[in-house]
């Protein structure tokens, strides 16, 4: 090749690959040592998260135990299930046929519901009066506390105590069933299943049902029984969970207390109340259960996070969109979609680590383990996105990528430096050229010579010296800009002058001269008054128009009252209270001083209204010996400046262009839910 002839060129080339070589070699190495360190980084730290997690869920369901054993030896438990018993016998009888409003609340339940009506008299007196003709909305059924009869008395005295615990332990409902004849004899919240009888079909083989059936089985006290989530059509299909304990009296079995889990309270576990980011998770971990079926027993972060998106992922995913709409509809996808396949061997293998990909198709690292909670086969599994977990790796590639273009910079400099000096007038005409490239237009090379080289540098020098006479500075637009601002203050001050001084004179004679014509007949009189109104209402209109050009009340009084009045305006316009404090003298500043700050006062107390939405401003105007230091501080929702969407907008750059021309200094503070702060200091110049 025509290149490599050149020794300079050989040179060059050898040096470059040589550095290519191990720069090449040094980022393999550092990369792959990183990633590997990465890795298992992420997976302690995912280990971490997935044992605290397991430890979580296993004391949360402990405590559950611990509730339902305590409550079923409480003796007013026990009290209340003797009471409801006996007032069972002694509730009405009435004809199932005519429940219609009840009959109506099952088929709104589904189709599948007409075979839960119950056929016993007594349970449909029941769950008339505490459903069907309940005032109460669905979902709070259980703010009904009175009902006719001694039922109604003994649900009087004993709801409130049941509806607090189960409030304060955050349960979905709580049943009290009665152990000769499994009946639900009462509930707190009370669905379809208050009076059913747990022994018969539909509710045999029901969650409910089977939980009841294996506390009676219990053969000694101080144990309780647990039951997988699984749809549970009273609770209109959602998933429910039960744990159950025997009420023991006189050492036999009175009946069982029954406890359902909502899914709402495992899922906080198992989201730490949605604080994934703060539990080391990221922007895209999480962590869940998965039962024996390869179901979900805790809900997907990004469907509590983004469950549009999350949605219309799943469909892209091929999952069936009836599935997905009943995630919709019950607002959850426990027990309604399976993990992904890696997942699901996880879940049958010991604790441990692995790579895989998610039900949408998404590389992750992921940790799992069996959960040890008696009765329930679960494992949890703590994962996060590759690309999230390996971003560093990435950006030490980038990182790597760009030193070792340098370092080959440097080896070619180097190979170039050490050729003949035939290449160093080349190097000047180079190092000239970036040196105006920087806007250094005072930049000119040596002409040691008459050749071509000589040639090209001095006409690399008349080229620097024409841009140097036709380039504008940034000094130079610094004062163009100034001035520009100036000009188009005076232009407003003009104009508030004319409308203030012409128009609004001339607007006031009419409106006198109105007032003087109400004395007319009855039908002009009316007329000319509303002219008069009209006329003083332009009038003012006019007016705010002056003082919006420009503050005259800045020239008659001060910058001081000009800021006050401009509060009190902005409190006026509906704005919030803004407290003012002035220290020093501050109505002898040069002129142009006192119109930026002023301007910069009007120009934040706009960016509050439109944008903070806070309850109080406070404004800090004090004067010193050098300066005069401004301060809008205000209590709103704030933002964050380092976030890559974030941009300013033109309120900010116009008050730090106004403090830039002036020669100061602007600094603004803010954070999100903290409110924002604005200092301007501008230096002291000749008094107007």
């Amino acid at each position: 090749m025509v290149f490599f002839r050149s020794y300079r060129a050989k040179l060059q080339g050898v040096f470059l690959l040589l550095g290519s070589v191990a720069i090449a070699l040094t980022g393999w190495e550092s990369s792959a040592g990183a990633t590997a360190a990465l890795r298992q980084a992420t997976y302690e730290r995912l280990t971490a998260i997935r044992q605290t997690r397991c430890r979580q869920v296993e004391r949360y369901f402990q405590d559950l135990g611990t509730h339902v054993l305590a409550l079923s030896s409480d003796e007013a438990a026990m009290r209340a299930l003797e009471e409801f018993r006996a007032a069972w016998p002694l509730l009405p009888q009435v004809e199932v046929t005519a429940q219609g409003k009840l009959r109506e609340h099952y088929r709104q339940l589904g189709t599948k519901a007409n075979e839960w009506f119950p056929e016993d008299r007594r349970t449909v007196t029941l769950q008339d009066w505490f459903i069907a003709a309940n005032p109460h909305p669905a979902g709070a059924k259980d703010r009904m506390l009175e009902a006719p009869g001694l039922y109604g008395a003994v649900h009087a005295r004993y709801h409130p105590t049941f509806h607090r615990y189960q409030s304060a332990f955050g349960l979905y409902d709580i049943f009290l069933v009665d152990a000769a004849d499994s009946r639900v004899l009462y509930t707190v919240s009370k669905e379809i299943d208050l009076g059913v009888r747990l022994s018969e079909h539909p509710y045999r083989n029901s969650a409910l049902g089977e939980v009841f059936a294996k506390a009676m089985a219990l053969s000694e006290p101080e144990q309780f029984v647990l039951r997988d989530y699984e749809p549970y059509l009273p609770s209109d299909s959602a998933p429910a969970a039960f744990v159950a304990a025997p009420v023991w009296r006189a050492g036999g079995k009175t009946g069982v207390l029954v406890m359902q889990v909502s899914i709402q309270e495992v899922n906080r576990v198992m989201t730490a109340d949605e604080n994934w980011q703060s539990e080391g998770l990221g922007r895209t971990g999480q962590a869940y259960i998965v039962g024996p079926d390869n179901m979900l027993r805790s809900d997907m972060r990004r469907r509590i996070e983004q469950p549009e998106q999350y949605s219309a992922e799943l469909l892209r995913a091929g999952t069936p969109p009836d599935v997905v709409d009943e995630v919709k509809r019950h607002g959850t996808a426990v027990l309604r979609l399976p993990v992904a396949p890696e997942a699901a061997r996880n879940r049958a293998a010991a604790a441990g680590t692995g790579s895989g990909v998610d039900a949408l198709g998404t590389p992750v690292l992921r940790s799992h383990a069996r959960l040890n909670v008696p009765g329930l086969d679960w494992s949890v599994m703590a994962e996060i996105e590759e690309e999230e977990a390996f971003a560093p790796v990435r950006s030490l590639r980038n990182r790597i990528l760009g030193i070792g273009t340098l370092i080959a910079a440097g080896f070619w400099l180097a190979a170039a430096w050490m050729a003949r000096s035939v290449t160093r007038p080349v190097l000047a005409l180079a190092e000239g050229a970036e040196r105006l490239g920087q806007r250094d237009f005072s930049t000119r090379l040596p002409v040691s010579s008459d050749d071509e080289i000589g040639q090209l540098a001095a006409s690399f020098n008349r080229m620097a010296e024409k841009l140097e006479r036709t380039t504008v500075s940034n000094e130079e637009l610094e004062r163009l800009a100034g001035r520009l601002i100036k000009a188009q203050e005076d232009e407003r001050s003009r104009i508030a002058r004319e409308l203030h001084d012409d128009l609004t004179q001339r607007l006031a004679v009419v409106a006198i001269e109105a007032g003087r014509l109400e004395q007319s007949p009855e039908g002009q009189r009316e007329g000319l008054a509303r002219i008069k109104q009209q006329m003083a209402q332009l009038s003012d209109t006019v007016h705010g128009m002056s003082r919006s050009l420009h503050p005259a009340m800045l020239d008659d009084l001060g910058l001081t009252a000009a800021i006050e009045a401009e509060c009190r305006a902005f409190f006026e316009r509906g704005g919030a209270p803004v407290d003012v404090e002035t220290d020093g003298h501050c109505d002898g500043l040069q002129k142009a001083t006192q119109l930026a700050l002023y301007r910069i006062v009007q120009e934040g107390l706009r960016n509050v209204q439109k944008h903070a939405e806070a309850e109080r401003v406070q404004i800090l105007l004090q004067r010193t010996a050098d300066e005069v230091h401004l301060s809008i501080r205000d209590n709103g929702r704030g933002f964050n400046r380092a976030d890559p969407a974030w941009r300013a907008g033109l309120g900010l750059a116009s008050m730090e262009e106004r403090a830039r021309w002036l020669g100061g200094r602007f600094a603004v503070e803010s954070a999100p839910r903290e409110g924002t702060r604005i200092d301007v200091w501008l230096p002291l110049l000749q008094a107007a």
